[in-house]
């Protein structure tokens, strides 16, 4: 049978014929009247090639095509009520399912403690798992391994569905007892001092390298570091400076005694984004998971 021809509403009557046994029944049942009903069992005996109904005395009882027919039909017509039902709301309590969240050293160190503490408080059964971004977010994104993905807005520039959490700052840290920096930074001692830069890939050079160059100015990178975490060992033993997201910069200076200053030079706010595939826009899970760090980031 070629379904482009056949008129999917008379499954509905099909499966009433079948289970009312009657064509006045089916009729009243389904708010049809009679002439319409028999005609629409004309319709289904010339697709299906078969009467469905026939006369046993004073009763109609069902082929053996019909009963054949039973169980397929109210398999069909049930999976096709539960996909077009409108979706019970989203009970984060009591969902059980694993999320995966890309993201880079700010996303993991600023944002997913925040995250971990909401599920632990209120989706018990909700597992994270936090990767990497790497260096292609949004192939990693767009083929499903991950369902959302967390990174600056340059990183993330290439994804369809993407939405700003916050606005980023720079900050320098140095530790405390360095021998030439108390209290202020000046440019020509932020262009004097050696200087440290977080960089995943081993790049030495940087975001506030491209706003010195724009000035013609240069700065010396002594050494590089491929995650954050490394960060306040190596200013506590060195001179040298960092100029990192401010945020975690705080919280380093904080947990490790070092000074924050402020970068003797203007370097652009970066945005903090979020991304996700636009198979997941209507996903009851996913939405609710962007909902939470949109709210987790306006406290930040």
């Amino acid at each position: 049978m070629d379904l482009r021809s056949f008129d999917l509403n008379l499954l509905v009557v099909l499966h009433t014929l079948i289970t009312e046994q009657s064509v006045s029944n089916t009729a009243k049942k389904l708010n049809l009247s009679q002439p319409a009903t028999s005609a629409a069992l004309k319709r289904l005996r010339s697709a299906l090639g078969d009467p469905i109904l026939v006369r046993d005395g004073l009763y109609m009882v069902l082929t053996p095509r019909a009963e054949q027919l039973i169980a397929p039909l109210e398999a069909i017509l049930g999976e096709i009520e539960r996909t077009l039902a409108t979706p019970t709301p989203f009970d984060p309590a009591t969902v059980d399912r694993t999320l995966r969240i890309a993201t880079n050293d700010y996303g993991a160190f600023i944002l997913m403690p925040l995250l971990m503490n909401r599920l632990q408080a209120i989706a018990p059964k909700i597992n994270l798992e936090v990767w990497d971004i790497g260096r292609d977010a949004v192939s990693v994104l767009n083929e499903g391994k991950i369902d959302l993905a967390i990174a600056d807005g340059w990183t993330l520039k290439q994804c369809q569905c993407l939405e700003n959490l916050f606005s980023e700052t720079f900050t320098c840290l140095v530790r405390q007892d360095h021998p030439r920096i108390q209290g202020e930074l000046t440019l020509d001692r932020y262009l004097a001092e050696e200087h440290i830069l977080v960089s995943a890939r081993g790049q030495v050079l940087g975001h506030v390298d491209a706003v010195l160059a724009r000035q013609g100015w240069t700065r010396q990178v002594r050494f590089t570091l491929p995650h954050v975490l490394a960060v306040p060992a190596a200013v506590a033993a060195t001179d040298g400076i960092v100029t990192i997201a401010s945020r975690i910069a705080k919280q380093l200076a904080a947990s490790y005694k070092l000074q924050t200053l402020s970068p003797p030079i203007e370097v652009d706010n970066f945005q903090v984004a979020m991304a996700w595939r636009s198979a997941l826009t209507s996903d009851l899970a996913i939405q609710w998971l962007q909902h939470e760090l949109v709210a987790l980031c306006k406290g930040i």
